[in-house]
């Protein structure tokens, strides 16, 4: 019978506690209440998802299993952020490697991503164009295959707030683009194997 006592004792605490214990999660999706400073990877939580027309059938999904990242920002100047990402091809994943087929090494291997002689590819900002609102552009160049060209992502800030240790500051981005994988010598079954590959990138950060 004294739940209920106990129940509105606990909510007038919570309600009481100081902002650094808050609910982690989203406080603002205004990119301007994102703290200056040096951000990496929450490699737990990051994605980069490419997708590719497989004989006119299917738009075909893979994934890479490995990424780093880290980017430095000030609210005061955001068109000066830097930011680099480095992905393994070699940990490309199809979600299919079964049978004895081994897809993901064959993809990794000779025709393909070559990670035996180009074991990185990285993208490294060269100017970033704040948006209207939540929106922006990041030009840079991207290096996979051993040929570097420059590309944009369209990126959105999803927004910034508290992660789960106390004090603790967070913030996460979704970005996209499409290559040309031929551009990047990497041209085989073009184009009964579509060329374009959609890049599609979720990224989470915390602030060091």
């Amino acid at each position: 019978m004294f739940r209920p006592y106990a129940y509105a004792v606990l909510a007038a605490t919570l309600l009481a506690a100081p902002a650094a214990l808050a609910a982690p999660g989203v406080s603002s999706v205004k990119p301007a209440d994102l703290p200056a400073g040096r951000y990496v990877l929450d490699k737990t939580h990051a994605s980069v998802v490419g997708k590719i027309k497989h004989m006119g059938f299917s738009n075909y999904q893979f994934r890479f299993a490995k990424v780093d990242a880290e980017f430095t920002y000030d609210p005061k100047a955001p068109q000066d952020a830097k930011i680099k990402v480095t992905v393994d091809p070699a940990s490309i994943d199809t979600g299919f490697d079964e049978f004895g087929l081994k897809f993901n090494k064959e993809l990794a291997g000779d025709g393909w991503l070559e990670a035996n002689k180009f074991p990185t590819a990285t993208f490294v900002s060269t100017k970033v164009e704040p948006g209207a609102g939540q929106t922006g552009k990041v030009y840079g160049d991207f290096t996979l295959h051993g040929v570097t060209k420059p590309i944009v992502l369209d990126v959105t800030f999803n927004g910034v707030g508290s992660g789960f240790a106390p004090g603790s500051v967070k913030t996460g981005f979704s970005a996209s683009t499409t290559i040309k994988r031929s551009e990047f010598g990497v041209s085989k079954y073009v184009p009964l194997v579509g060329d374009d590959v959609a890049l599609s990138i979720e990224v989470e950060f915390d602030k060091k």
